[in-house]
């Protein structure tokens, strides 16, 4: 008996039509699920509606998981009431559930921001090149001036890292059990009590791209140490000058280690000769190096303009840093004073005994390394002279 063609295709049609429906139906109950979960979030959180695209950000700050809508919206009017210079754009991270601030600021800003942080910048052909401290009110005397890429992405970010830094709490200040002295440091203070969780930069990854083919990539190629200054600032690059310098600089007692290495081992006069010279060559070499490595980091800092640059003097005490309330003479304001006594203790009962134990255990070592060499000597040597006893006799 012969199978309807019909009735075959028409269940095959109901068989198919019956799983798209499952699909869609599971799919339907999935996002019914979270949108339950969204609308239940809704009423314990406002936050959510001061959400927005944050296409340009220099730096983010982020809250710990499950964080109270007053503790971000408390810091929040603080930082736009503070610091309205200040971009700064609430977001939400649905996959952690973490709330992050994205800060920015205008262009004019960042020039003034600049002429804070006594940023050095160069100066045009016609007003006599050269690095200055840029001045805001002076602007058009910079070369690049109107370029968009005047200030670096590590110059942006610090600007805005330090515009952050910088708010100040009021003397009735208080978040939670969190008591701020007048004038201290926000965030800070924030961050090491645990209500910031982190303050980071942002990577852009356009740059890290090019850095990557130019930099990781191009293995017999010289460093960028320019591009590298630029992103990373001037303490990463001049750290990787020193690398570069160190590895060039070492090829030399390398080869010539090698070449001497070569000549030894047939007669014991050439070896101490080969030694003697090896160890001149070093110290000549370690003098020349040290000299080259002056000369290559003035060079580099006087490029990048920090060559004198003042250190910053009055900077802003850890938020760890615990001790007795005092008014500072130096700032003026009230600032916590470690007692010296303490110090001294600590340093007199745990640090020196510490170190006179480490001391005493590497002196001990020696002297045994000593002893058991002689031991085996005295055993080698008695070795050697019963195996001539025997062949005499």
């Amino acid at each position: 008996m012969e199978e309807n063609p019909t009735a075959a295709t028409s269940a095959c049609i109901s068989s198919d039509a019956l799983n798209k429906l499952g699909l869609h139906s599971l799919q339907l109950r999935q996002r019914l699920k979270d949108a339950k979960k969204f609308v239940e979030y809704s009423k314990h959180s406002s936050a959510w509606m001061h959400t927005t695209p944050t296409p340009d950000c220099d730096l983010m700050l982020t809250f710990p998981v499950n964080t109270e809508d007053h503790t971000f919206m408390w810091l929040l009017t603080k930082i736009r009431n503070l610091t309205p210079e200040l971009i700064v754009h609430v977001r939400h991270h649905s996959n952690t559930g973490v709330f992050a601030f994205y800060f920015t600021t205008t262009a004019e800003n960042f020039l003034k921001g600049a002429e804070v942080q006594r940023i050095r910048k160069r100066l045009k052909i016609e007003y006599g090149g050269g690095f200055k401290e840029f001045s805001y009110k002076d602007c058009h005397l910079f070369e690049g001036i109107d370029n968009s890429q005047f200030l670096t992405s590590q110059e942006r970010q610090g600007i805005v890292l330090h515009m952050v830094y910088n708010l100040r709490a009021a003397a009735d200040d208080e978040l939670k059990q969190i008591h701020f002295r007048d004038g201290e440091a926000l965030v800070p203070k924030c961050v090491s009590e645990g209500v910031v969780t982190e303050i980071f930069p942002l990577h852009d990854r356009d740059a890290l791209r090019e850095l990557r083919k130019m930099w990781v990539q191009e293995f017999w190629k010289k460093q960028p140490l320019d591009q590298v200054c630029d992103y990373f600032g001037v303490k990463i690059s001049m750290y990787f000058a020193w690398l570069g310098h160190n590895t060039t600089a070492m090829l030399i007692p390398a080869v010539l280690g090698v070449f001497f290495w070569s000549l030894m081992g047939e007669d014991q006069a050439l070896d101490d000769i080969c030694f003697v010279i090896f160890a001149f060559i070093n110290v000549f070499w370690a003098t020349l190096y040290l000299e080259s490595w002056k000369r290559r980091s003035c060079e580099l800092s006087y490029h990048w303009g920090t060559l004198d640059k003042e250190d910053d003097l009055l900077g802003e005490p850890r938020p760890l840093f615990t001790g007795l309330l005092q008014t500072s003479v130096v700032t003026g304001r009230i600032e916590p004073v470690y007692p010296a006594w303490k110090r001294n203790v600590f340093r007199y009962f745990v640090t020196l005994p510490l170190v006179l134990l480490c001391v005493g255990c590497v002196v001990l070592a020696m002297f045994t390394i000593f002893s058991l060499q002689e031991w085996c000597n005295k055993k080698v040597n008695l070795h050697i002279f019963f195996r001539i006893s025997e062949d005499c006799f």
